[in-house]
Order: C-alpha cells, then structure tokens, then sequence
C-alpha cells in the first residue's frame, strides 16, 4: 500500500505543479475592446479610393498626352476624439498613392505625386537625401482628406462611426474635380468611460 500512497502523493504534487502555471495563464487579462480604427481599416478605406479616384471623370479620361498634373499630397486631418499620430495621419494618404504608382495610373495619366515642401525636412531625416529646391515641382493640384466621426455612448455601450472624405482640388481653380468618402462603424458593448 506504500507504493501507491507514494504514486498518489506524487500525483498531486505534479498536478499542484500544473496548475500553477495553468491558473497564471487564465489571469491574464483580455485587451479591452475598442472603437478606435483598425488597420484593416486603412487597407480597405486606401483600396476603395485608390479605386475610385483611377475610375472616375476627369481623371479617368486623362492620357499621357495631356497637361501633366502635379499633385500634392497632405496628411489626413484629425476632427475625431481618436487620437492618431502623424506618420498613421500620412499613411492614409501615402498608401493610395502607392497603390495608383503600382497601377502605372501616374504613367499612363500623366500624374506625378509630391510632398508638401513642409514635409521635406522628414523626408530628408527619413533618406539622408535634401532634394534641391530649384528641382522641386510646383504642384498643380491637392490630394487631401478629413477624418469625422460621431460618438454615441449609453448604457449599452459606445459607437463611433468615422466618415473619412478625400478631395482632389485644382490649385488654379480652387474646384474640387474629384471627392469620395469611406464610412465604418465601431461598437463596443457595456459599461464605457469617455
């Protein structure tokens, strides 16, 4: 009988072991769900308008031929309660201005894509390279968009639905010859604090 009190013993000091370990696993803590957006986001927003602004008129009708156009990109401006950083603020911008290079859209239109002389002194910290001003392009027209949202909040939970609109504008003009927007809603439920 020794050798199985000994066995039984030997057991439960192997299982206290377990459940060490096994007990530490289960308190970690989930992340806390969210409304903030996502990058998944940001994928599916910069392919739609990437999309849409090779699709639609003027820009659709352009041929190599044409009057080259000189756009200027600029970060997204922020008018949500969602803190976003500046090189997130760029992306959406900078994602689907790689998406049309990839296309060859710029080639095959006759568009060519810069930066804002502001953001040079980035640029140049980022590559090690300070491109001239003299060689410098002077932009024909803008690429920009804006971040919106509303916030609804109650004993539910919270929903925030974030509306993004992009504008290309003709500098010589001020008119807006392109605009979409891109429309998701984030929720989350029970208790929140703002």
């Amino acid at each position: 009988m020794g050798g199985v009190s000994g066995l039984r013993a030997m057991v439960i000091v192997v299982l206290a072991a377990l459940a060490g370990p096994l007990a530490s696993c289960a308190a970690v803590p989930a992340a806390p769900p969210t409304t903030f957006l996502r990058s998944v986001d940001l994928v599916e927003m910069t392919d739609r308008m990437a999309e849409s602004f090779a699709s639609t008129n003027p820009v659709s009708e352009r041929d190599a031929s044409d009057e080259r156009w000189v756009i200027s990109i600029h970060r997204i401006a922020n008018h949500t309660n969602q803190i976003i950083r500046d090189s997130e603020k760029w992306l959406y911008v900078e994602r689907m201005r790689g998406l049309l290079a990839q296309s060859d859209v710029g080639t095959q239109r006759n568009i060519v894509w810069v930066y804002p002389a502001e953001h040079w002194s980035t640029i140049a910290e980022r590559t090690d390279y300070e491109q001239p001003p003299e060689l410098r392009l002077e932009p024909t027209h803008r690429l920009t968009g804006t971040f919106h949202a509303l916030t609804t909040t109650g004993a539910a939970g919270r929903t925030d639905t974030y509306h993004c609109s992009y504008e290309l504008i003709d500098l010589d003009t001020g008119r807006v010859i392109w605009e979409d927007a891109f429309e998701v809603k984030r929720a989350v439920r029970g208790r929140t604090w703002d």
